[in-house]
């Protein structure tokens, strides 16, 4: 993973996390009657949430570069 598509997936993951956090106070926090479990709950949702974003566009990133390499080594080893 290159330093910008490492930068572009921490970026959305941020948005992610933001993005839960907004909907978690917006629709579901009225039906908790303890603010603080709700949270830890909404912190915990959000942070996985991004966590798992990201490293799943790291895992995809690795796919796509081993295809390029398997590509590359094919053409290579066909031309010699």
């Amino acid at each position: 993973m290159s330093f910008s598509q490492g930068w572009d997936a921490g970026f959305k993951a941020v948005l992610i996390y933001v993005g839960v956090v907004f909907g978690w106070l917006i629709f579901i926090e009225p039906f908790f009657t303890d603010e603080t479990l709700s949270v830890w709950i909404m912190n915990g949702l959000g942070i996985a949430l991004a966590v798992a974003y990201f490293l799943r566009r790291r895992l995809v990133h690795r796919a796509e570069k081993a295809a390029a390499d398997a590509d590359i080594q094919a053409l290579l080893g066909d031309g010699v």
